[in-house]
């Protein structure tokens, strides 16, 4: 039963620090193995790594941003349907305290 409540709360995306130890750490591990892999000869090889690393990034931040607009867009559709769901609920509860005319009598000819 506790799995399934916690299965049911949504998730929320991490959040990244660019500017901290882990991103600079990992940019110097880059620039260091490309500078022993470009001493070494491998010129053709780290072109390639650099140009897929690239590439992986920036799709990854399309889809991402993509993915977070698609999110708020049914948030805020699901809001605003919920929104106007209790609106009418309420003219419908109203509504229903409300008597109607006094019926009319037809006479009969």
């Amino acid at each position: 039963m506790s799995r399934n409540r916690r299965m049911a709360q949504p998730r929320r995306p991490p959040e990244w620090n660019f500017n901290s130890f882990p991103t600079y750490f990992a940019f110097a591990a880059g620039a260091l193995s490309a500078a022993v892999l470009i001493l070494a000869g491998f010129i053709y090889f780290v072109f390639l790594a650099s140009l897929f690393g690239f590439t992986f990034g920036v799709i990854h931040i399309v889809t991402t941003a993509i993915i977070r607009s698609r999110r708020r867009s049914a948030e805020s559709r699901a809001e605003e349907e919920e929104r106007e769901r209790r609106i009418y609920a309420a003219r419908a509860a109203a509504n229903a305290e409300i008597p109607g005319p006094p019926r009319k009598r037809r006479r009969r000819r």
